[in-house]
C-alpha cells in the first residue's frame, strides 16, 4: 500500500502512470510476478525497464523464483490477531441471532395458537386458524450483521495489503535512542524524526517539563476543536510564526 501511495504521487508528470487507473496499479502492486514470484508484478514491470535493474534482475530471477518456492505466506488469521476473532464473532452473532428469532417466533405462534384454541367456540368466524396460518417468522435476511461486515472490510484489507501494522515502540528517556517493544526485555535502537536530536531528554525540556506538570497537571488531551487553545498552543504558534 506505501508503494502504491507512492506511485499515484507521481501520475501527473509521469505519462504511464497518468493513464493507468489505480484499480490497475493497485492489482500489479499487490499480485506477484509469474517471472518472480518473490516480488510484485509492478516492481518487476518497472525494474525490468531499468538499464542497470534489468540485466541484474535477470541473473536473479531463477534464483528468486527457486526461493519461492520455499517460502510460505501467513494468512491474516495468523499475522493479525484481529482477524480469527471478527471472523468467529460473526458466525458466533449470525447463530444467536438466528436462535433468538427462532425461539421468539416460535413462542409467538404458540401464543396465537393457545388463544385461537380459547376463542374458537365464543366467536361465529373460525379466524383463528387463518390468523394462524397468516402468522409466520420474521424474515432474517434483509437484517444488517454489523461484525460480518466487519470481517469481510478486514479481510479485503489484508488481501490487498491496505491494512496498517504499528509497531509497539516504547522509548526510554534514560537510554536514548533505546527503545523497547511489546517485551520490555526485548531492546531496539529507534531513530525517529519526531526526536531524532533526543531533545525529549533534554536537561532543560524535561525541567521545563516538569515545572508545567506541577502547574498544570497532565491535561486530557484532545484536539484543539475540541478542547480549545491554550497558552501553550498560542506561546509555541507566535514563536513559530
Amino acid at each position: 500500500m506505501v508503494l502504491l501511495d507512492k506511485i499515484t504521487a507521481f501520475k501527473n508528470v509521469c505519462p504511464y502512470l497518468g493513464r493507468t487507473s489505480v484499480s490497475t496499479l493497485r492489482s500489479l502492486s499487490t499480485h506477484s510476478s509469474r517471472r518472480c514470484p518473490t516480488v510484485s508484478r509492478l516492481s518487476y514491470k518497472t525494474a525490468a525497464g531499468c538499464p542497470v535493474m534489468g540485466p541484474a534482475l535477470a541473473m536473479r530471477v531463477p534464483q528468486l523464483a527457486q526461493a519461492a518456492g520455499y517460502a510460505s505466506v501467513a494468512t491474516p488469521e495468523e499475522v493479525c490477531p484481529h482477524a480469527k476473532k471478527a471472523k468467529d464473532a460473526a458466525k458466533l452473532a449470525q447463530t444467536l441471532s438466528a436462535m433468538g428469532k427462532s425461539e421468539e417466533a416460535s413462542a409467538t405462534l404458540r401464543s396465537v395458537k393457545d388463544e385461537g384454541e380459547k376463542m374458537a367456540g365464543k366467536c361465529p368466524f373460525p379466524h383463528g386458524k387463518a390468523a394462524t396460518e397468516a402468522f409466520a417468522a420474521p424474515n432474517n435476511s434483509a437484517k444488517f450483521s454489523y461484525e460480518a461486515f466487519y470481517a469481510e472490510e478486514l479481510e479485503k484489507k489484508h488481501k490487498d495489503k491496505s491494512y496498517r501494522y504499528f509497531n509497539n515502540i516504547n522509548r526510554l528517556a534514560a537510554k536514548f535512542p533505546v527503545a523497547h517493544t511489546g517485551s520490555v526485555k526485548e531492546e531496539v535502537d529507534v531513530w525517529c524524526s519526531n526526536d531524532y536530536l533526543g531533545m525529549s531528554k533534554n536537561p532543560v525540556v524535561v525541567e521545563t517539563m516538569h515545572r508545567t506538570l506541577d502547574k498544570y497537571g497532565a491535561g486530557a488531551g484532545g484536539t484543539r476543536n475540541i478542547a480549545g487553545n491554550g497558552a501553550f498552543h498560542l506561546a509555541l504558534e507566535d514563536e513559530l510564526a
